[in-house]
């Protein structure tokens, strides 16, 4: 699958409405966020570092489920002549993509929470 581009302001929305902490979905939105931050910042290309990593990701997409739905929903969106054209990651850099993208779905998790989108589609703008 391609890159998913966000719509600007719809990030920059529900980053507000994490900092606000108006619901307490809102909290475990920022700390897990932050965790994820921290990971990403802190990221050394060790098994140790790869293990931890993966293991966040895994809890993160349970508590999420939006994030899969992103990923269905920005697959189909994809031109399908691309998906032949995939890159091989190592399993380091193909934890760091993960993570970013979690980042992307406990975002629109807080907007669909907020009503401020109805469905992940309206969250993102496009797929390349």
């Amino acid at each position: 699958m391609g890159k998913i581009h966000f719509y600007r302001e719809y990030v920059d929305l529900a980053v507000k409405l994490m900092d606000a902490k108006s619901k307490i979905d809102d909290v475990k939105a920022l700390k897990d966020a932050n965790e994820i931050n921290f990971m990403i910042n802190t990221a050394k290309p060790t098994v140790e570092f790869v293990d931890a990593a993966k293991q966040l990701d895994r809890r993160i997409n349970v508590d999420y489920p939006e994030i899969n739905e992103m990923y269905n929903m920005a697959s189909n969106m994809t031109n399908h002549i691309n998906m032949c054209q995939n890159k091989t990651y190592s399993e380091y850099d193909a934890i760091l993509k993960d993570l970013n993208s979690d980042l992307y779905g406990i975002l629109a998790s807080v907007l669909l929470k907020h009503g401020k989108i109805s469905c992940i589609k309206e969250f993102i703008e496009s797929v390349d």
